[in-house]
């Protein structure tokens, strides 16, 4: 299962917390994005449950980041690079 995570950064932490999120583990694919918000993460698992440890235990723990918006992918045609025109369904998770 892969799910393509939108973060938004408090704005004083973007360039910290972008660097953190990159570092994370579970991040196989990063960017800083204009618009509502500020990157985006793109992140495989075995299932929802291990996506929701990732964004809970991992993402939202990074100082910084005051909002996730996982999109997870119900469509793939294998490439990462093509994770984010996927048609993802989306979940939102505040903070």
């Amino acid at each position: 299962m892969k799910a393509l995570i939108l973060v938004k950064f408090a704005s004083l932490a973007t360039r910290e917390a972008y660097r953190l999120l990159r570092e994370t583990p579970a991040v196989l694919d990063s960017s800083m994005v204009y618009g509502r918000y500020d990157a985006y993460a793109f992140v495989k698992a075995e299932n929802l449950e291990a996506i929701r440890h990732i964004i809970l235990s991992e993402i939202q723990t990074i100082p910084g980041v005051v909002e996730t918006l996982p999109c997870i992918l119900v469509e793939d045609d294998g490439s990462t690079a093509n994770a984010p025109g996927a048609g993802p369904q989306s979940l939102r998770m505040g903070r």
